[in-house]
């Protein structure tokens, strides 16, 4: 790599880094100023959502195992949009892929050593497949992507719902979810009583599975070129709708590794009805905030992680509700993906000019 590459490569990530930090600061001082006016303990309300999730071993965990799903949540986001597919599936695959996983559970599998590979590449075969429904009805009927994935997620969704409360709940029961997974299904702990288990690993492994692909291969030169300009890739040669059916399937395997991830983690252990709790369409906003960059994915999700466990805990510990995450994120969003940028030298220059008095024309002359 070239010195210049080198230095514009830097320049960037300076300036990303300085944009993502400086819309950090603002939305938190919004986050202030709403908190001040509709809480009556406003300081404590603040210090619980910047500080609470690392105040306990288990607050950490918590943290932690957010931000292995939204990292994979993200990845599968970025990976599809970076071929400027607006497929938003996601959630739906998550769906299929608990799905998946929740039967090799539940049968006579479930009580051997393979229960956990052989659920992660079930529930991973099921996501690319209800990735690739909708990447062929773009490539062969010229569907519109984001109303088919939209469409199949509350397929997903409901078939989830109806096969757990009609299939894999034990007979007479009303509860709203399977029965516990056997311990040789479910992730075994990284740090002993914690939700810090071996999905972490598999969060870390995609981010660097992801980055290669895209950055490391012909596969990712062909669908970074389709998405940055798709008619001069089918002036090279590339067959485009491969590209998109393939991309749209490969994010469709990543949903179904979280829907595993979810319900074969230690935070579950079993399949509920409305599980994820929306945390799948969430890895949109970190793709988004991102720039569906995937080493930048990982950061993106420790970030967004911590307010999401920060604001769970001050929704739960004060008078102030959850929801003032949601205007935290959209400030963020609105000034990530804008044009906004933070020179903070140039900032300090002009506060040091006009912190210097006004000279008169006499003195300017003399």
């Amino acid at each position: 790599m070239s010195e210049a590459a080198t230095t514009r490569r830097w320049a960037v990530l300076r300036r990303e880094t300085g944009r993502a930090l400086g819309a950090a600061i603002i939305a938190l001082a919004v986050a202030f100023l709403i908190i001040l006016f509709s809480s009556k303990t406003p300081l404590q309300a603040f210090a619980t959502l910047t500080t609470a999730p690392i105040t306990k071993v288990r607050t950490v965990g918590l943290w932690i195992d957010d931000v292995a799903k939204l990292t994979v949540a993200g990845l599968a986001y970025s990976l599809v949009f970076q071929a400027r597919q607006f497929a938003l599936g996601v959630q739906g695959q998550v769906y299929v892929g608990a799905l998946a996983a929740s039967y090799i559970a539940l049968s006579p599998l479930g009580q051997t050593w393979c229960a956990i590979p052989l659920g992660i590449v079930c529930a991973m075969a099921g996501g690319a497949l209800w990735g690739f429904l909708p990447g062929i009805a773009k490539a062969r009927l010229g569907a519109n992507e984001i109303v088919s994935s939209l469409m199949l997620n509350y397929v997903a969704i409901e078939l989830a719902n109806y096969l757990i409360r009609v299939d894999l709940t034990t007979p007479n029961s009303r509860l709203l979810s399977t029965a516990p997974f056997p311990s040789t299904a479910v992730f075994p702990a990284l740090i002993p009583n914690t939700r810090i288990d071996i999905g972490l690993i598999f969060a870390l492994t995609s981010v660097v599975a992801v980055w290669f692909a895209l950055y490391r291969t012909s596969w990712g030169l062909k669908l970074r070129l389709v998405g940055h300009n798709s008619r001069f890739a089918q002036y090279a040669g590339i067959k485009e709708a491969f590209i998109i059916v393939s991309a749209m399937a490969a994010s469709g395997a990543l949903g179904g590794l979280l829907g595993a991830m979810f319900v074969e983690g230690r935070s579950f252990g079993k399949l509920a009805v409305s599980f994820e709790g929306n945390l799948a369409f969430e890895g949109l906003l970190i793709a988004i905030v991102a720039r569906n960059r995937p080493l930048a994915v990982p950061v993106a999700a420790l970030f967004y992680g911590y307010l999401r466990q920060g604001a769970q805990l001050m929704s739960i510990r004060t008078d102030v509700p959850s929801e003032i995450i949601v205007i935290v994120t959209a400030v963020i969003i609105l000034l990530v993906a804008s044009s906004y940028s933070v020179k903070p030298l140039a900032m300090l220059a002009a506060i040091r000019r006009s912190s210097r008095p006004a000279r008169t024309h006499a003195e300017a002359v003399k």
